[in-house]
């Protein structure tokens, strides 16, 4: 039933306004009057006022209340709708054929539409039979033949949805032709895009009944048509066709399971239909972004997938080296190799793997503690790709996380010692990632690690030299893969870091770690996870089908190929919605087209409504009902006042912080801004803990690890404090009190040295502390172990305490320290290195021999270990007198204090007095001594110091 612009669903309920007039007068009705009765007593009441009067009838406000609430139900019950294309549309004969426009262009305004559609059922009449035909092709298309009463109809189109596809009117029309229908009227709701087929279409439809259009455009930003990576972020560009006037939006970078990391603004101007929105955020967070959305708008447009083969791989990077030079670390060519194709990630080993990069490098790393190879070995076999870079620490000792075993050495080739020479990379295998890469014969090797011999070495082989030894091997394990290259990541072992082919062979062990290849020429991709019409992720359908690489260039989403992520052999490829281009506004219509506006097309059902209405009213009355009899309960002022009084009190203390949590804000940004590593940050915010980190930051400390030995740990103490008073009273450090640091939970790389005592029977580190320290050896600390044996260390990595004790300690090959080494000449001139016992050696990190001699760092060794128990010469009481004995008296009390004070100004300043240049200048112009004897030669033992040089110099004429 139609009345004007309303229709009514349920007419004959109307007809229960008729008894709104009996409800009236029931309403007004009063009980009987009640009977008279005289009572002689009741006279003593003749002069008393009443307090409260009862009405004789209800009040008419009430009563319109109640009748509004009566009308209001039954008007609502006869399910009315206000329709005001009813008008415009009119009765027709014949069917009623309704055209959708169901593409990806149509999400945005998508109910408006399906309202219009409605709104055209509604205004023919009740037994008119109607059909759908739906532009966007898919296999679930209603054949627009099939008739459909009224009620399914409007059933049918509550149900559809837009699909992530466009529009294909001319097959629109073909089904349409195929059908045969005659329809009586047509209503085309359409997106109001794609000009170059609008009118054409219009032409066809008009030809065969008259024609009502609404078009429903999108009203604001609807599709991202293309995403540029860029070094310092990623920029998209946006578009809309409404340019009338300026407007902002916002994009959301999303991980994959909907997560957002970032938010960038995108600003149209006026009469511009294009805006770009930039993402600068760090590159850490960039790479864990897989999609890009317009934020508040649906539709699988405002949608952009970044694939694998657009995204930069996030990678992490662990080096074995100090960083006093990082210009000349390893890890600076691997930063440079990696900065074209790749977000960088610096960090420790457990927070890369916590954060889950695509790869993890490691350079020059032996092993790793107990706890963390487990993590770094679960890590591997989830998924990741890790890639290991040899060195001297490897070649002295590697764990399990590598691919082949390895022997316990570096092979030189070429030099003085060997009659081989440098070799060229020989080849690489036809299964090997690296095949088909150039192999420059100017690529000369001149050290690797070598592997030992194995059954499976030649499948675990990707490329040898032409000896045929293996340059870089890989193997599978669990889900992920561990590639080693047998040469080192700088230009010590090989001349690889100065070439092209590091860069190419890097990107593709990357992509081969994460099962992926970097060339994709050839193979299929199958889709993975699919957008829908509302541009979200789903479930590929069962007529979504795979994609061959070549095809990906020219091709246009489809319901056999929708938008979404296609996995294949180079990882993942993305097809997005609006890739192919961003559809024109349609401007003009053919003429005789009825154009209906947003009010003629929109439908809103009024019975809800109504009956909320009514339900309102009713309990409007129930109240005034209660309130009239007394019945609602009151609430004291008195209360209400107590209430508010015990809240303020109650939010008094939280107004202003405590001091303490001041004074900690207060030092927590100057903390950091003295350089801690936020590595060691989570430990150090305990009160406690950041005095003491403070207190190193602003003086110079040595520091001791506690092994739970009193005896040796005040033995410890006292060493560094007799150490200490050495340096202030004969140098320019000044030396605080010393720390005792716990490795697990102290920030470590405030110290300059820290100093391990080892006890008979030392309990081990934990792998955290041995990790810790394994952290602050690599990024430029010392660590000074004196195993207090006195006895001789029989060879190289022979310390017994030391596996046991610090298991996992990344250690280097040792070597005695040579007679001409820095450290006897750091400050005073020394031959040996004595401490409690005499006659002891002294190891440090070694740097090869003859041509092979590297320098790694800033050439301080950070592992020195000795066992002539160093710390008891250098013990003092609170007094300051010596502590224990030492076995050669105190001449040799004081050639232990020497070579404190050399071994603290050699990990202080490194080896700037290596070359000692001028010292042959100074003897010379020194010439004889004051008493006529000859100077001694540079190096005598004792005889002769720096300073004294010096001295000797200022008093000699002129």
């Amino acid at each position: 039933m139609t009345l004007g612009p309303f229709l009514l669903g349920a007419p004959l309920a109307l007809l229960g306004l008729i008894a709104l007039p009996v409800i009236w007068y029931i309403l007004r009705a009063t009980p009987p009057a009640p009977q008279e009765a005289a009572l002689p007593s009741l006279r003593l009441l003749d002069d008393v006022e009443p307090q409260d009067e009862t009405p004789a009838r209800t009040p008419w406000w009430i009563l319109l209340i109640r009748i509004l609430a009566a009308a209001a139900a039954i008007i609502g019950l006869a399910k009315p709708i206000y329709a005001p294309g009813a008008q415009a549309t009119g009765e027709a004969s014949g069917p009623v054929l309704v055209v959708m426009d169901n593409g990806w262009t149509s999400t945005p305004r998508w109910s408006e539409m399906r309202s219009a559609a409605s709104a055209a059922l509604n205004g023919a009449g009740r037994d008119t039979a109607g059909h759908i035909l739906l532009t966007a092709p898919r296999s679930l298309n209603t054949d627009p033949g099939e008739r459909l009463t009224r009620t399914d109809l409007s059933a049918r189109l509550d149900s559809l949805d837009p699909v992530s596809w466009g529009v294909d009117r001319e097959d629109a029309l073909e089904r349409l032709d195929a059908s045969g229908i005659q329809p009586g009227r047509i209503l085309w709701v359409s997106d109001g895009l794609h000009p170059q087929s609008a009118s054409d279409f219009a032409d066809a439809l008009a030809a065969r009944a008259p024609l009502s259009v609404y078009a429903a455009p999108p009203r604001g930003p609807f599709a991202i048509s293309g995403l540029v990576s860029q070094a310092d972020g990623a920029a998209l560009t946006l578009h809309r066709v409404n340019t009338g006037d300026a407007a902002q939006t916002y994009v959301s970078a999303l991980t994959l399971d909907g997560a957002a990391l970032a938010t960038a603004e995108a600003e149209f101007a006026v009469g511009e239909t294009t805006a770009t929105a930039r993402f600068d955020v760090p590159a850490a967070a960039l790479a864990r972004v897989e999609r890009f959305a317009i934020t508040g708008e649906q539709g699988a447009g405002s949608l952009w997938l970044w694939d694998s083969s657009a995204r930069s791989r996030r990678v992490g990077l662990v080096s074995g080296d100090a960083t006093a030079q990082p210009l000349l670390s390893d890890m600076h060519y691997v930063r440079q190799a990696l900065e074209p194709f790749a977000h960088i990630t610096d960090g420790s080993i457990e927070e890369l793997v916590a954060a889950n990069p695509d790869a993890i490098i490691m350079t020059d790393i032996g092993q790793l503690a107990p706890d963390l190879e487990e993590r770094m070995t679960a890590w591997v076999e989830d998924g990741g790709a890790l890639i290991r870079f040899a060195g001297p620490r490897l070649a002295a000792q590697a764990d399990s996380l590598v691919p082949t075993p390895l022997r316990r050495s570096s092979r030189a080739i070429g030099g003085a010692l060997t009659w081989e020479e440098p070799q060229s990379i020989g080849s690489y295998p036809e299964t090997s990632p690296f095949a088909g890469l150039a192999a420059p014969a100017d690529i000369k090797i001149r050290q690797q690690v070598l592997a030992r011999p194995d059954p499976e070495l030649t499948s675990r082989t990707w490329a040898r030299l032409q000896d045929g030894s293996p340059l870089v091997t890989g193997a599978s394990r669990g889900q992920g893969t561990i590639v080693l290259f047998h040469v080192t990541a700088g230009p010590d072992w090989s001349d690889l870091p100065y070439s092209g082919t590091f860069v190419e062979m890097l990107r593709r062990a990357i992509a081969a770690g994460r099962g992926e290849t970097a060339e994709d020429a050839e193979g299929t991709y199958t889709p993975e996870v699919v957008v829908n019409g509302y541009g979200q992720l789903v479930s590929p359908g069962p007529n979504a089908s795979p994609i061959a690489a070549a095809d990906f260039g020219g091709l246009v989403p489809s319901e056999a190929n929708p938008p979404g992520l296609y996995r294949g052999p180079a990882g993942t490829r993305a097809v997005n919605t609006a890739a192919g281009g961003i559809p024109a506004l349609v401007t003009t219509w053919p003429a005789g087209t009825e154009l209906l506006g947003d009010a003629q097309a929109q439908t809103v059902r009024l019975g809800g409504l109504l009956l909320g209405f009514a339900g309102l009213l009713i309990a409007l009355d129930l109240i005034i009902a209660l309130a009239i009899a007394g019945r609602l309960p009151v609430l004291r002022r008195g209360a209400h006042a107590a209430l508010i009084a015990l809240g303020a009190f109650t939010l008094i203390p939280m107004a202003d912080r405590p001091a303490e949590a001041r004074q900690f804000d207060d030092m927590r940004p100057n903390l950091y801004s003295y350089g801690v590593s936020p590595g060691y940050g989570t430990e150090i915010e305990q009160t406690g803990e950041i005095d003491k980190a403070m207190e190193a930051l602003l003086e110079m400390r040595l520091a001791y690890i506690e092994t739970g030995d009193a005896t040796v740990d005040r033995t410890t103490r006292a060493g560094l404090r007799g150490l200490s008073l050495v340096l202030f009273r004969r140098t320019s450090v000044e030396p605080a009190e010393p720390h005792a640091v716990d490795p697990e939970t102290d920030a470590l790389d405030v110290y300059p040295m820290i100093v391990i005592g080892l006890p008979d029977n030392a309990e081990p580190l934990s792998s955290r502390a041995v990790e810790r320290l394994n952290v602050y050896l690599r990024n430029g600390g010392a660590l000074f172990i004196d195993t207090r044996r006195g006895g001789s260390v029989a060879g190289t990595n022979s310390f017994a305490d030391l596996d046991r004790v610090l298991p996992g300690l990344d250690t280097p090959p040792l070597q005695p320290v040579p007679q001409d080494h820095v450290m006897t000449r750091s400050f005073y001139l020394i031959d040996g290195f004595p401490g409690r016992y005499q006659d002891r050696q002294l190891w440090i990190e070694s740097s090869g021999v003859g041509e092979q001699a590297t320098r790694r760092g800033d050439g301080v060794s950070g592992l020195i270990i000795g066992d002539a128990d160093y710390l008891a010469a250098w013990a003092i009481d609170d007094n300051g007198r010596p502590l224990l004995s030492v076995d050669g008296g105190d001449e040799q009390r004081e050639m232990a204090r020497r070579f404190g004070v050399n071994l603290i100004m050699y990990v202080l300043t490194g080896n700037y007095k290596e070359d000692q240049v001028h010292i042959p200048a100074l003897l010379e112009r020194l010439g004889e001594g004051e008493d006529g004897e000859t100077a001694p030669p540079v190096g005598a033992p004792g005889e002769i110091d720096l300073e004294e040089i010096l001295r000797r110099q200022e008093q000699q004429p002129e």
